[in-house]
């Protein structure tokens, strides 16, 4: 039995839930989206507290299926106290909301996300930071950051070139920018400056934003576009940099595209995992999957594939690629992941510490790179329950922790160890009631949350591929024009996904200039 389609696209993540919701709605397309998890959203999983379970897409959730939905987006719990059994016995989660992974938004409603959902007629609020802080790791001390001001944590010269640097990156042109594309930003930070001050501040906030800790893995043209893009949007690090969604999570995101979806016709299927892109004489004729009922095939003369690219062999064989892509996809790209931690506690730390509560603070380099990780150690923190006090119970808050390590680092629980403990005693001895005042936490690392990377100065696989007539990719991994991470970077290269499938300009209509 086979049945036929306009679009065929594998994977409901963000991506791939772009490309359907334009394809469906503005082209008018028959669209087919193959899920293989029980869920939609893709690496957008957020977990909201109920009773003894767990909600996800409407689904109840016990402990046994929570490791399972983390395990689908390749993370599990590192640590947890008390007991994750514990913690689901007794109601311990119920009010909480808390993400699978760091999620954050960049430039809030005037990010890529943002630009999307106006496009696509979705309102969903996505609040933004108002306050940024430096948190410095040997003493202690908070440094709230002021537009314009000094940086209190650095030295007059440190603040001079750190300010010159910042402002290189906001002016930037495209041309230079290409330029940059050829670097990493560890390079471009050698190239300027030998003020280790400096060099850990702007590789901090380079290493969250692209979630890498090591400024050489970073490509330089990829972070900078990021910063240069404040100057147009009229925001920085202190205002809207950093954003979250309101209850349930970042997993709503996923759930409005996919009825946006539906409502313009399209059908997604859950549970359906892929297990053969068919090809024929060159030509994508459609795919075979393996649902509840048993393998179906289904047609179609374009699919859209949204897998990262180490994954894809699974069922697209090597020979169908160009060998040169398939050996540097085997030798030399690299998955980045983040360890997270979210915390509930009894008070509101960064009120009482009389920061912006909105803020998200940033400490540099509690680890150096000499003392056995690939680069410095960092650590991102906000809040959520500020932003949008539907997260946590009411009289209860949230505090997240976001470090970016690698894949390899992830998976050394004695490292793994070292950070927690050293990020949560920088924590209790700067916010003195947060260690009597902690009711749970949980830590979980994802060792390709992020995506296949290239090594810096190579272009992402773009989204064709010679020789393959028909078959499309997106993804975060995937444009040879795509730059970014994380949301961004998959929205970005779903609309030069279906640019490429219709020969239209879609990623003009939707995103400004200083977004493509």
């Amino acid at each position: 039995m086979s049945q036929s389609y306009d679009a065929i696209i594998i994977g409901a993540g963000l991506a791939g839930l772009s490309a359907a919701a334009i394809l469906s709605r503005d082209e008018g397309k028959r669209v087919l989206v193959l899920e293989k998890q029980d869920y939609v959203g893709g690496r957008l999983v957020s977990f909201a507290g109920k009773g003894d379970g767990l909600m996800l897409n409407g689904q109840s959730l016990n402990l046994k299926s929570f490791k399972k939905t983390l395990a689908s987006v390749y993370a599990w719990v590192a640590r947890s106290e008390p007991t994750l059994e514990t913690m689901f016995e007794q109601k311990m989660l119920d009010g909480y909301s808390f993400e699978a992974g760091g999620h954050a938004t960049f430039w809030g409603t005037k990010g890529r996300v943002g630009c999307l959902l106006d496009y696509l007629n979705e309102k969903i609020p996505l609040p933004g930071n108002e306050g940024f802080s430096v948190l410095d790791p040997d003493d202690h001390t908070l440094y709230p950051v002021e537009k314009g001001g000094r940086y209190d944590w650095m030295s007059e010269d440190s603040n001079r070139t750190a300010k010159k640097l910042l402002r290189e990156m906001a002016m930037a042109d495209e041309d230079t920018l290409k330029q940059w594309d050829a670097i990493s930003f560890g390079q471009w930070l050698d190239e300027r400056t030998d003020d280790r001050k400096v060099y850990e501040y702007l590789a901090a906030v380079a290493s969250i934003h692209m979630v890498m800790g090591e400024p050489d893995m970073i490509p330089a043209g990829d972070f900078i576009r990021f910063m240069s893009t404040a100057v147009h949007i009229g925001m920085n690090l202190i205002s809207g940099s950093t954003g979250i969604v309101p209850k349930p999570g970042f997993v709503h995101i996923g759930e409005r595209l996919a009825e946006n979806v539906k409502q313009n016709g399209g059908t997604i299927l859950n549970g359906m995992g892929v297990q053969e892109i068919l090809i024929e004489g060159g030509e994508v004729v459609g795919v075979m999957a393996d649902g509840p009922g048993g393998p179906v095939r289904y047609e179609s003369k374009q699919v859209v594939c949204t897998v990262p690219i180490r994954k894809i062999f699974n069922f697209l064989p090597r020979n169908f690629l160009p060998q040169g892509l398939v050996k540097t996809v085997d030798e030399e790209f690299f998955s980045v992941g983040m360890l997270t931690g979210y915390i509930a506690v009894k008070s509101n730390l960064f009120a009482d510490a009389g920061i912006q509560p909105k803020s998200w603070i940033l400490v540099p380099s509690i680890i150096k790179a000499e003392e056995g990780f690939i680069g410095d150690v960092d650590i991102i923190s906000i809040m959520p329950s500020n932003f949008e006090p539907s997260l946590a119970p009411e009289g209860s808050h949230v505090i997240a922790y976001s470090i970016a390590l690698t894949e390899h680092e992830l998976h050394d629980k004695d490292k793994v160890n070292r950070v927690i403990d050293l990020g949560r005693d920088i924590f209790h001895k700067t916010f003195p009631k947060m260690k009597e005042d902690t009711i749970w936490e949980i830590w979980t690392c994802s060792d390709k949350g992020f995506g296949d990377w290239p090594p810096p100065g190579a272009k992402r696989p773009d989204t064709t591929q010679p020789g393959l007539d028909g078959l499309f990719f997106a993804g975060d991994g995937y444009g040879a024009k795509t730059w970014g991470s994380g949301m961004d970077a998959a929205i970005h290269s779903a609309l030069l996904c279906v640019d490429a499938m219709t020969g239209k300009k879609y990623v003009e209509k939707v995103l400004p200039k200083y977004h493509r």
